[in-house]
């Protein structure tokens, strides 16, 4: 009698049903709208639990920073009562 054995395709898709860290309901990874799918169920979840959103991140440019100016070194002073 042979045994048998299920597996699952290396490629298969998530189906059983997770739940978003932020507003903890149930939705599926390949549904979510959010680049983090196996966390958040949708795009707004990942932005308002984080703060920000991982492909606003991924796209980023670093601001210019202003030379430094002997003003900016120089500390103020401290009125002492």
């Amino acid at each position: 009698m042979a045994e048998e054995h299920t597996t699952t395709p290396f490629d298969a898709e998530i189906t059983e049903l997770l739940r978003c860290t932020r507003c903890n309901l149930r939705y599926a990874a390949g549904k979510s709208t959010s680049s983090l799918k196996l966390t958040y169920c949708s795009f707004l979840c990942e932005l308002g639990d984080l703060g920000f959103s991982m492909q606003g991140l991924e796209h980023m440019e670093r601001a210019a920073s202003e030379p430094a100016t002997e003003a900016d070194e120089t500390p103020e002073p401290v009125a002492v009562d």
